[in-house]
């Protein structure tokens, strides 16, 4: 790829922006087009181009596009941002860079790498300034999100090797702890309501002072970050691959690259789940549902068994299947309204929390069904006059969309008419009682 090609990638999306927004597009985001062999050519598009990735480049501004550019560094951003606002362009955002340290992560994100140390608090406000306004203009070309989910740091991108842990398969860090997200997220999208769009040059020229005021209203609070370890980052998603642990929704790609699609000529991949087809991706990089990922809720937690089949031309097929285990947090409910071993009386109301997303909940007394629930936040009834004085058993059930289930026994003592043997009414509370939170009951898992 020339800079011509360069630039008419990311021209194209100019042409495309201008034609669906108002006159309030600005112009002063500055970019010139550069060239580097570190990437992969493809032709993303919209539907599998789905996040941002913010690095900082751990060097001055010069040096670390010369490194960018060196084929024997085999590493590149798709941009990077100075201290001063000026933008380098090196890969086509339809190209693939090699940035995140994720083969998944580098074919769906565009990476932009910011002149800065993660150690250092040096971010400049031209910087946050000229990003957010690139940002918000890929969002709004790309269609993606701009939320944290969708932008994210190099430290938030999982290990394709070791799930659970971050920052690429190198555990890198960036941006850092003195990377202001709260100021740059707020940015972003000030930008995206008044946007501006990308003027190409020739040349860089230093015309943004490091020290010249902000042209926009968002303001920022400084804080002095403390370091936090990529490890602890709450964000988690698993991903797919031999003998990994899985939980949630994790990302499934096929690991048909560029060059393995074209000299086999793939058109299809089928994913299948314990012998059952779930899906068939026709257009390149092959993933299951793109981002979405394979939810593994639909299975029970133990091993199973995926299964790709790949489909090329000349009968070519080839399967290859990928054991793995899914641990999942067991399904469970809470109940209040009720203690175990408690005296009720009167109408008795149960308040049910699931902690998965639950179909319905259904309360048995004495193994017969009173009350059910369809819609959160549940709750359950019971008429304690319908039944006789003394000890009787309540179960809540909870059942969820992929059939896993959780039930709590409550044994309770119906206490309406006070008549109670004296012996009995020394050990139990007359009256309802009420205890938040109290009881809990596991998922059974199938």
């Amino acid at each position: 790829m020339g800079s011509r090609r360069g630039q008419l990638a990311l021209a194209a999306g100019f042409v495309i922006a201008a034609l669906f927004t108002s006159a309030a597009w600005g112009a002063s985001l500055r970019v010139l087009i550069q060239h580097t062999p570190n990437k992969t050519v493809t032709n993303r598009t919209a539907r599998t181009i789905n996040d941002i990735v913010i690095h900082c480049t751990q060097g001055p501004f010069a040096g670390s596009v010369l490194a960018l550019r060196d084929p024997f560094d085999e590493a590149s951003a798709h941009f990077v941002v100075s201290r001063t606002g000026q933008i380098v362009q090196l890969v086509p955002v339809t190209d693939v860079a090699w940035h995140s340290g994720n083969a998944y992560w580098n074919l769906h994100s565009i990476g932009i790498e910011h002149v800065g140390y993660v150690e250092r608090n040096v971010f400049t406000d031209a910087e946050y300034r000229a990003s957010a306004e690139l940002v918000a203009y890929l969002a709004h070309r790309w269609t993606i999100p701009i939320d944290r989910s969708h932008i994210i740091g190099h430290s938030e991108v999982p290990d394709p090797d070791h799930p659970g842990e971050f920052g690429g398969v190198d555990h890198h860090t960036d941006p850092g702890p003195y990377w202001d997200w709260s100021y740059y997220m707020k940015l972003v999208r000030y930008y995206a309501q008044h946007p501006v769009l990308p003027h190409f040059v020739k040349r860089i020229t230093s015309t943004r002072s490091v020290s010249a005021p902000p042209v926009h209203p968002v303001t920022r609070t400084i804080v002095h970050a403390t370091p936090v370890s990529a490890t602890a980052l709450p964000a988690a998603r698993s991903t797919v691959a031999p003998g990994a642990v899985v939980h949630g929704s994790p990302l499934w790609w096929s690991g048909v690259d560029y060059d393995h699609r074209w000299s086999k000529h793939i058109y299809k991949v089928d994913f299948y789940v314990d012998g059952k087809l779930l899906y068939t991706d026709h257009t390149w990089p092959y993933s299951f549902s793109r981002t979405k990922g394979w939810d593994s809720r639909t299975v029970a937690n133990g091993r199973h068994m995926l299964t790709e089949l790949e489909y090329g031309t000349g009968h070519y097929r080839v399967r290859k299947q990928i054991p793995i285990r899914v641990e999942n947090v067991p399904l469970r409910v809470q109940v209040t309204g009720a203690v175990s071993d408690g005296a009720v009386a009167g109408e008795l109301t149960l308040g049910v929390h699931v902690s998965q997303a639950a179909e319905r909940v259904v309360l048995y007394a004495d193994g017969r069904p009173v009350s059910r629930d369809s819609r959160g936040p549940f709750t359950l009834r019971w008429d304690t006059a319908s039944v006789a004085d003394g000890p009787h058993t309540l179960e809540v059930y909870a059942r969820d969309a992929h059939g896993h289930r959780a039930a709590l026994t409550v044994p309770v003592l119906v206490a309406n008419s006070g008549a109670l043997p004296q012996a009995m009414t020394r050990n139990w509370v007359t009256g309802r009682v009420l205890a938040p939170d109290n009881l809990t009951a596991v998922d059974t898992d199938r």
